[in-house]
């Protein structure tokens, strides 16, 4: 693969929109986590609140989600 595009400190749009396809073709999944942020695990109290879970916690989805 190609190396990513190189940002100069000019022209960030023009850099910035072919970083975004850069990291698209090299990895979707990828560009999904950084628009929308890491998976976090979570877990219901008993009081109905959603926490995230404790690393301890985690069982083997959470780490293939991770």
């Amino acid at each position: 693969m190609k190396q990513p595009p190189y940002f100069n400190g000019q022209h960030y749009n023009w850099w910035k929109n072919r970083m975004e396809n850069y990291i698209q073709a090299a990895d979707y999944q990828l560009w999904m986590i950084i628009e929308n942020g890491p998976y976090i695990p979570m877990k219901i109290t008993e009081d109905g609140k959603t926490i995230p879970k404790k690393p301890y916690e985690f069982n083997s989805d959470d780490y293939r989600k991770i």
